[in-house]
């Protein structure tokens, strides 16, 4: 081989391998900029045999966000136990947990008891949860056990709105859950037979609301809205969320979605769905609302149609709908994106504000990643919702995002309705899908 022959090849040779070399470097760099996502798929394929392993991993892994935790339902008995025995609670022989003054009848036990009798204890866990529930021919489901435990608690879970609040934030930190919207009831009590009364008179809807007005409506929201901003303020004070070290919980958004028991007479669900809208448009850090109780019982399934009835009309109702006396309760929606604190995870306000009104639905949620995907860092605010935007009332944009996007994502017709190009058609379809929250 000439001298050139030799050279020619020595060049070739290199060339390879400065090329291999290249590929080899490239390849590095790509797996550089995935490693951390190359490393969590290693391990959790490698913790999938191992539950306890994938039970671990899974713990610490971010969470987006909890939409649908019944406040009451989600704290443990054990928690329910400790506060009613230093409240001085008893049980009686229903295993219902009655206030001190009722500690007399017959057969009621302080819960404080319970402290110091393991039985009693086991009891009551029982009792307040699911535990050792076992299906027999005569009771197939745990269906009423399951709603009749939130009786049996009731006179614990109704005093201790800060100390639930702040025991699922803590839990939901250890868990790295990023945001959560708890199922609360809030509504005024002494007012409800008064409400109801009036309203009672009256044959439609608009009458309905227009007394309900007249009657002190405005002065309930009012009230509500202090009583949560009162409770707000303590739970931000016990987690020490203004202090230079916050105590864990400070870092998960949370919000309130207010609940609404379908099984009651028609007149009673839509006060309760009355007060509900109106302070959510009165308070930022209520944003939904949510009718609970059992599906598949004899009023929900008769009164169903009525119930959609009711909350269409209160998701549409806008120009016809005044403030109230007190001028607290307007049954307008706010501006978008909501008043609030940045949440610290990076969980955008506005797109956890946009989520809870959403309905309920897995395929449209589903959107909600792209559309936050697409928001840019800058915030601005979208246009007010007028009675011409009715669709806003239930398909709220993302801004500030791309229009495109915004259509293929957030604009989207819902899943099982046909397609319209109405869009006042397309909203009512979607407002009374809405309505129909956790069915």
């Amino acid at each position: 081989m000439t001298a050139a022959g030799q050279a020619l090849r020595r060049r070739i040779i290199l060339a390879v391998i400065l090329l291999a070399a290249f590929i080899v470097l490239l390849r590095v760099a790509v797996l550089a900029g995935e490693f951390d996502t190359v490393i969590t798929a290693a391990t959790f394929e490698a913790a999938r045999e191992n539950r306890t392993v994938l039970r671990a991993f899974l713990h610490r892994m971010p969470k987006g966000g909890d939409l649908h935790t019944h406040l009451a339902g989600a704290v443990y008995a054990e928690r329910f136990i400790a506060w009613a025995a230093q409240q001085e609670l008893c049980v009686d022989p229903q295993r219902v947990v009655v206030p001190k003054p009722q500690c007399d009848r017959a057969g009621a036990v302080p819960v404080s008891d319970a402290m110091r009798d393991q039985q009693l204890y086991n009891w009551l866990v029982d009792t307040f949860s699911m535990r050792a529930f076992l299906p027999t021919p005569a009771v197939p489901t745990g269906h009423d056990e399951f709603f009749a435990a939130f009786d049996k608690f009731g006179a614990v879970s109704g005093t201790h709105f800060v100390d639930m609040t702040i025991d699922q934030l803590r839990r939901y930190d250890s868990e790295n859950v990023q945001y959560v919207e708890f199922m609360e009831s809030s509504w005024c009590p002494d007012d409800r037979d008064r409400f109801v009364k009036a309203i009672s008179e009256t044959t439609d809807d608009a009458s309905k609301l227009k007394t309900l007005e007249a009657s002190g409506l405005g002065d309930c929201v009012a009230a509500r809205r202090n009583v949560l901003t009162v409770a707000l303020g303590k739970i931000r004070s016990a987690l020490a969320c203004d202090a230079p070290k916050p105590q864990p919980g400070c870092g998960v958004t949370f919000r309130y979605i207010i609940q609404v028991n379908r099984n009651n007479p028609p007149d009673e669900v839509f006060v309760q769905t009355a007060i509900a809208a109106a302070l959510i448009r009165a308070e930022p850090r209520v944003v939904a609302l949510n009718f609970v109780g059992p599906e598949d019982g004899l009023v929900a399934r008769r009164d169903y149609t009525r119930h959609m009835q009711i909350i269409r009309f209160l998701a549409r109702c806008r120009s016809r709908c005044t403030r109230a006396s007190s001028g607290s309760a307007s049954f307008r929606r706010p501006t978008l994106p909501f008043t609030s604190a940045k949440p610290s995870r990076s969980l955008a306000p506005a797109v956890s504000a946009m989520a809870s009104r959403l309905p309920s639905n897995a395929t449209w949620k589903a959107c909600l990643p792209r559309c936050a995907h697409g928001q840019s860092s800058s915030r601005s605010t979208s246009p007010a919702l007028t009675s011409s935007s009715a669709c806003a009332a239930r398909t709220i944009r993302c801004p500030p995002i791309s229009r495109p996007a915004y259509r293929s994502c957030c604009h989207r017709t819902m899943p099982g309705y046909p397609t319209s190009t109405s869009p006042t058609n397309t909203c009512a379809r979607r407002a009374t899908m809405a309505s129909s929250i956790g069915r």
